[in-house]
């Protein structure tokens, strides 16, 4: 009888140990919050006004009786209004097709970008726009990253102006554009990067 008694204390110490070990726990914790010592670190929303000089190279191909498609790059250079953050000065090249619509004027183009910082990390997006000879309105969203900007994602509408619809509409099928030149706008590109 002696031994079950002391298995059963035995037992119950450790119950009560265990219990009262979870119990500081869970007091720690609560103090470690009010202190300040633990900290919950939520991803920050950047936002960005950026303007983009670009130029494209391809070549301009008839594709139906009153179409024409554009197969090419388009790399500039991004700056961001105020000169600062990480995107700042980065270095983009997208491939991308346009397609103009001889008999309206209407465009169509869409492609993908590689962003590259100062760093040498990228961030890849990719868009889609409408529009006229000369000026097309999209979307523009960013699709991931590496390095420090692995897991960052956003988008912001987009604003194309060139003149390279106006070359191709002259140009003959299979021409080799070399010198178009345009202007990008993402005028509230907003993004966010996993918390660390």
């Amino acid at each position: 009888m002696l031994k079950r008694l002391k298995c059963l204390f035995g037992k119950l110490e450790k119950e009560e140990i265990m219990s009262d070990l979870s119990k500081l726990g869970k007091i720690l914790i609560v103090l470690a919050i009010i202190t300040g010592s633990v900290t919950f670190v939520q991803a920050e929303e950047v936002n960005l006004k950026i303007l983009a000089p670009w130029e494209a190279a391809g070549r301009v191909f008839r594709v139906g009786p009153e179409l024409l498609q554009f197969l090419g790059t388009f790399e500039g250079i991004m700056y961001i209004e105020d000169g600062k953050g990480e995107l700042d000065a980065a270095v983009f090249i997208c491939p991308a097709t346009q397609e103009i619509n001889l008999a309206n004027g209407q465009t169509l183009a869409h492609g993908r970008c590689m962003i590259t910082g100062s760093d040498g990390h990228s961030v890849f997006a990719d868009f889609t726009c409408k529009g006229v000879v000369g000026a097309c309105e999209g979307k523009f969203k960013i699709t991931g990253g590496e390095g420090p900007f692995e897991g960052i994602q956003g988008s912001s509408d987009m604003s194309i102006r060139s003149a390279l619809g106006a070359m191709a509409v002259d140009a003959k099928s299979g021409s080799v554009i070399q010198a178009a030149e345009g202007l990008a706008i993402w005028p509230n590109l907003k993004y966010t990067l996993p918390s660390k």
